[in-house]
């Protein structure tokens, strides 16, 4: 989207294409497509408790901030306030095995949301100044993305950046910060700020023509 409009069309044109002949024509992942759907729709019906988690800390998340709409109840509070705030469905604790992790079982310390963990915690104030930061670096990247699209270089670097901020804002929704991926996250949020911040060239205001006329005289003398 962020490369064109006509871009994005025949990209996604292509994606769905090439998605209908392989699981219409060839059946390939059908199987797969199949049993997502189910669960899709069993995530629904009979949520399991993971599931039941999740909703019951966003619940919780909101009910502490509409009693502390302002300034909430500071950083790292929301396990203090989560089980008065909270419904009965919710578990001691989270499971979590495989992919080369033990067994163990965590304590659900967050809402898993970085929106209503910062809203919780920080209240309406927080919430405003660190996304509307995190707005106004987006906006800043778009309009320099757009700049640089009929000036030369630079457009591979402007959709990186404003992609990792997408992913990031979009990844927020459903989970927050925490362990090693703090890291990886600050150097995405880095490298979206030097992209949206950081000044143009003087030099990719002057013209190609300009600069041939300049390197021609510079050798002339």
């Amino acid at each position: 989207m962020l490369a064109g409009l006509r871009r994005a069309l025949k990209v996604a044109g292509a994606v769905v294409a090439a998605g209908v002949i392989l699981v219409g024509g060839f059946g390939v992942g059908s199987a797969l497509l199949q049993q997502r759907i189910d669960s899709i729709a069993q995530v629904a019906d009979a949520p399991d408790q993971s599931v039941v988690d999740r909703y019951t800390l966003w619940a919780a998340a909101t009910e502490i901030w509409r009693q502390h709409p302002l300034t909430g109840v500071g950083l790292k509070g929301f396990p203090e306030y989560r089980d008065g705030h909270a419904t009965l469905a919710l578990s001691s604790g989270s499971e979590t095995d495989g992919a080369g992790v033990a067994y163990k079982r965590q304590p659900l310390l967050s809402p898993h949301n970085m929106y209503l963990l910062v809203l919780s915690e920080q209240g309406l104030i927080g919430l405003l100044a660190l996304a509307g930061s995190w707005l106004a670096l987006l906006v800043c990247g778009v309009r320099r993305l757009l700049r640089v699209r009929d000036r030369g270089p630079g457009l591979d670097c402007g959709l990186v950046a404003c992609g990792l901020l997408l992913w990031l804002l979009t990844d927020f929704m459903y989970g927050d910060i925490g362990g090693p991926a703090t890291v990886l996250i600050a150097v995405a949020m880095g490298l979206v700020a030097w992209w949206a911040l950081a000044g143009d060239d003087a030099r990719a205001d002057v013209p190609r023509d300009r600069v041939r006329e300049r390197a021609e005289e510079a050798l002339a003398r």
